[in-house]
């Protein structure tokens, strides 16, 4: 039904402003996801915000709120007859959310969740079977870091409404929003829009050694796994003075204040048994009155791990697949770092590819991106030694560039569907042929 919509929407559009608000005809972040998955809640990060108006795009009778073209997630649905599917945000600003249903049903919500932030309940299987686009806005301009959760309930029990936490002592019986990732995801840092919050002061509980004032239920759930190579750095920026509670996997107790320095806090854990499992995390304020703030989440390797073997000989070859990395424009919203060797084994002025410098045959990373219509990508790279970059895109045109960041770094801006909507891959070499440790960066930016 969606395509037969879509179809008619562009015969008749007058021109690409149309295309300009929020329009299922674009695609996001894709997922498939059943309704017995979804009955245990699934929570994806997500950028609210967005440029474009309700008011000016002729759905201005749904609310107000400010959007982006292309939905943040398109979720592909199906044995959803006997379930409802409850859609909520958690995040420090007003959020809003705007839905398009499997029959094309436009629903807008503002503040249903409480906190200024949006909840919509969709209760018919027409409007869950099938293809369901989520946008994740603001209601009044500007952005911030947000989550986005599904749940489904049995259609004949209703979905319960959220209710506050009771005052008593953080506990491990309560859960937070729950997140899946693996120690590899976490080696690009993830953030996270948090309330710093609490009723209950730390030093009536006597579990642990702590000061400031904590809720009951922690605001994350982490469920942590390939933790074994890793250390976990949390910390937390914030607006006011707050303090940071972790409950890890071996369900120990961690208790931080100002170790990222006054007034945030900051957690190093290590063990794979304290990290694989759940990791719960509580962000408390100092003195119990609320603020907003931001939870960072970044693994490093315990020891430097061994090199992997690279085909050094022969010209850069599209033909061989570096690291493999699914990724969606909306995702890269939020800068994204890599780990990467710099350097290569072959001179590749002979290759006839425009490059120069020295790089290896197999790209470094290869990412198959999706969703980046609306965005350009910036790919840069910072190093210790003089080093190159070159970028076969998914039209198969090559990209090279040596000095554009600064300090002898590369950066190359990619902008086009064509070039960036499938396959990327990236060598990161460097002009002399000596070799040294870099870091790869991906960001997109709004056209």
């Amino acid at each position: 039904m969606k395509l037969f919509l879509a179809s008619i929407f562009l015969f008749l559009s007058m021109g690409m402003a149309a295309l300009a608000c929020p329009a299922y005809q674009l695609a996001g972040g894709s997922f498939t996801y059943t309704g017995d998955q979804l009955y245990s809640p699934t929570t994806f990060g997500v950028q609210a915000g967005g440029d474009n108006s309700l008011a000016n795009c002729g759905l201005g009778t749904l609310g107000s709120g400010n959007f982006r073209s292309a939905p943040d997630y398109s979720f592909d649905l199906s044995g959803m007859d006997s379930y409802s599917l409850v859609i909520d945000v958690d995040s420090p600003c007003d959020a809003a959310l705007l839905v398009n249903t499997a029959n094309g049903q436009w629903l807008f919500d503002d503040d249903s969740n409480g906190n200024l932030d949006p909840r919509i309940e969709l209760a018919t299987a027409a409007q869950t079977n099938g293809r369901v686009d989520v946008w994740v806005g603001t209601f009044a301009g500007g952005g911030c870091s947000a989550t986005v959760t599904l749940e489904t309930f049995l259609t004949q029990a209703p979905a319960p409404v959220p209710t506050p936490a009771p005052a008593s002592c953080p506990t491990w019986n309560m859960q937070g929003a729950q997140i899946q990732l693996t120690g590899d995801q976490l080696y690009a840092p993830q953030r996270y829009g948090v309330q710093a919050q609490g009723t209950t002061p730390a030093s009536s509980c006597g579990e642990f050694q702590g000061t400031g004032y904590f809720s009951a239920a922690p605001q994350y759930s982490f469920y942590l796994s390939g933790m074994d190579p890793y250390r976990l750095a949390i910390d937390v920026v914030a607006e006011c003075d707050t303090t940071l509670l972790v409950n890890s996997a071996d369900t120990m107790w961690h208790f931080d204040d100002d170790g990222a320095g006054y007034p945030n806090p900051r957690l190093d854990l290590v063990g794979a048994q304290a990290l694989n499992g759940r990791v719960d995390v509580w962000v408390g304020s100092y003195s119990g009155a609320p603020c907003n703030a931001t939870l960072n989440m970044e693994t490093f390797y315990v020891t430097a791990p061994a090199p992997q073997p690279q085909q050094a000989g022969g010209c850069p070859n599209f033909a061989l697949s570096g690291q493999q990395v699914n990724i969606t424009g909306q995702q890269l919203y939020s800068p994204q770092a890599y780990g990467v060797q710099a350097g290569g084994g072959t001179p590749v002025g002979d290759c006839g590819i425009g490059a120069g410098g020295y790089a290896n045959a197999t790209p470094d990373y290869t990412f198959f991106l999706s969703g980046m219509d609306q965005y350009r990508l910036a790919i840069d790279v910072d190093s210790q030694c003089d080093s190159t970059l070159i970028v076969n895109a998914a039209n198969g045109q090559w990209f090279y560039d040596d000095d554009s960041n600064g300090n002898l770094d590369p950066r190359l801006d990619l902008r086009g569907a064509h070039l960036l909507n499938g396959r990327v891959d990236i060598w990161v070499g460097s002009f002399g042929g000596n070799s040294c440790p870099a870091t790869l960066n991906m960001e997109t930016w709004n056209n």
